[in-house]
């Protein structure tokens, strides 16, 4: 198993986008499995490292941690029916579950990233997660600016974040500006030619334990 990927990873991506069709698909099924296959090995090898780190992820196989490559398009106007991207993710508790702490790993044509944190969370949850934030903030923001978390990330996530304060909480309070979150992951990118470099695993591990105080802060709001 390779620590790193290869070429065809991101061309099979780029000929997938621009031949997002069924009978494509199976002809070169193959192809696209190869490229898979790279995916599940590397996890393999990434699990158990990220368990010695954070003992709150399981022992699981990567086929487990992977997203399928067919779409949902029940409900969506966009049919083309293969996603365009390559991905897993570690959750708390070994099984895919919206609002968990995760590891994520994403490889796309011109985006690929390293991401964690807990995304979607539910009402109730966020809550938690809020309230553990207002109390420990100083203890939250260390985390943040920690210099290892800063080497690969830009503080918390932005996207979909609240323009008012949420409610039970003044607008007065310094921080506030981080309550607004509607997640609270962070997200690291990277480049294909960095994917390549045969030390791309040790990388990855730098990058997931910069990420593992702030599930486990996350993950300590949630229980």
């Amino acid at each position: 198993m390779n620590a790193y990927f290869s070429q065809d990873v991101f061309d099979s991506l780029r000929d997938l986008r621009l031949n997002n069709n069924r009978d494509w698909y199976y002809q070169n099924k193959e192809r696209i499995n190869g490229a898979r296959k790279e995916l599940e090995d590397f996890i393999n090898l990434l699990i158990p490292e990220v368990r010695k780190f954070d003992s709150n992820i399981s022992f699981i196989d990567a086929k487990k941690a992977m997203y399928k490559q067919s779409r949902d398009i029940r409900f969506s106007p966009d049919k083309t029916p293969f996603k365009i991207h390559y991905a897993a993710v570690i959750f708390y508790g070994g099984i895919k579950q919206m609002g968990m702490p995760c590891y994520y790993f994403h490889i796309e044509e011109g985006h690929c990233l390293f991401s964690g944190g807990v995304y979607c969370p539910e009402k109730e949850t966020l809550k938690k997660i809020r309230d553990e934030i207002y109390y420990n903030v100083d203890e939250f923001k260390s985390i943040i600016n920690d210099k290892l978390f800063t080497k690969f990330y830009n503080g918390i996530d932005s996207e979909e974040k609240l323009k008012m304060v949420p409610k039970g909480y003044s607008k007065d309070w310094p921080d506030i500006d981080i309550l607004k979150n509607k997640h609270f992951c962070a997200s690291h990118f990277v480049s294909p030619e960095k994917m390549m470099d045969k030390d791309f695993l040790n990388y990855t591990l730098k990058a997931f334990e910069a990420l593992s105080d702030l599930n486990k802060f996350l993950y300590r709001a949630m229980t």
